[in-house]
């Protein structure tokens, strides 16, 4: 019997990325079935939440698959993929100090670690369609959405063209021979979704509403169930509503919820750019003089729902905004250089 049949297996010996390939497959194709039975059975909406975390959970493991199929022997593989518990220092053969990463036994890299790790590595994603998916998770689980089936149905519409690729480019696979019944699913998912996106779009265009508003519209979700499917309401148009007052509204695609579509946009354009907590002046979103919008920002000097410029007034020592009052009262400086000069002259 050879010297080597008795030692013991090291965790890298036992390691294999061919489990993390065969679990990430498993939860995408868990979280597909979750899906389609929450959107087929009644009384079934809280697997949502369960599809969810399953898809988002399964495209990380694939990314994982793909980052320790990168290394050479087991222990690289490991490395790539387990959190450094700790890096010390040894001394090698030739009598140099070099330094070595202790592994956790069991705490694999974040989601930060594996976005970090797979730019570094140069490998093809895009990253903003799993933070599409990470935020359906957590309104899912924190905030109670009336239509979760529709969340869902928006992350795999951003998922899809992401992991077409990254399936086909980086792993080298066809998506549907990895991801079997699973594909043709989130493939009709992805193609009603769009379909539902050009129609919100279409009605948009049709009533010539401003590009700006539009432009932002794109990054709002609906406030009842986060769907990002939001198109004039008919009636509004059918009636020759003004589309530049409050009366005109908006209504979402996925659960019928109608608001006022200028009020919308100022309250989500205000959540973006202010800090509630902060009561400096001037306000960093300001009433447009053209249209009347609350959607004026004083930063780039443009209302972004008719698209009107003008110059905001800027502060001759620090060039931050001062308000109106102070610049037609032919001041130029804000409150702070103001006090700063005075205190210069009286030195």
């Amino acid at each position: 019997m050879s010297r080597n049949s008795n030692r013991k297996h090291t965790k890298a010996d036992r390691f294999n990325i061919d489990e993390i390939r065969k679990n990430a497959v498993s939860s995408i194709q868990l979280g597909v079935e979750d899906f389609v039975i929450s959107r087929d059975t009644p009384g079934k909406t809280t697997r949502a939440l369960s599809a969810a975390r399953n898809i988002y959970a399964g495209v990380l493991l694939l990314f994982k698959y793909k980052i320790a199929s990168l290394a050479k022997t087991p222990e690289q593989a490991q490395a790539l993929i387990y959190k450094p518990a700790s890096v010390l220092p040894f001394i090698t053969d030739t009598g140099n100090i070099s330094w070595s990463p202790t592994l956790h036994d069991k705490e694999t890299i974040n989601t930060g670690m594996i976005k970090a790790r797979l730019e570094s590595l140069g490998v093809n994603h895009d990253w903003k369609a799993i933070l599409t998916l990470r935020d359906c998770r957590n309104a899912l689980e924190h905030l109670h959405p009336t239509d979760p089936i529709s969340s869902i149905q928006a992350s795999i519409a951003a998922l899809f063209p992401m992991l077409s690729r990254f399936i086909t480019e980086e792993l080298g696979e066809t998506p549907a021979a990895l991801l079997g019944d699973a594909w043709p699913t989130m493939l009709a998912t992805h193609d009603f979704f769009k379909e539902c996106q050009i129609q919100v779009e279409n009605a948009w265009t049709a009533i010539e509403y401003p590009n700006p508003a539009m432009n932002f519209l794109r990054e709002c979700c609906c406030r009842a169930c986060y769907s990002s499917l939001l198109g004039p309401l008919q009636e509004d148009v059918d009636n020759q509503v003004s589309i530049d007052t409050t009366d005109f509204r908006l209504q979402c695609f996925a659960c019928s919820k109608t608001e006022s579509a200028i009020e919308f946009l100022e309250d989500n354009f205000s959540d973006v750019h202010e800090d509630p907590f902060e009561q400096a002046e001037p306000r960093t979103v300001q009433e447009c003089s053209a249209c009347s919008a609350r959607m004026y920002l004083i930063t780039d000097s443009t209302c972004h729902w008719c698209g009107y410029e003008t110059v905001w007034p800027k502060c001759a020592g620090c060039e931050k905004p001062i308000t109106e009052y102070v610049a037609n009262e032919g001041g130029r400086l804000c409150d702070q250089c103001a006090e700063d000069e005075w205190l210069e002259q009286r030195r």
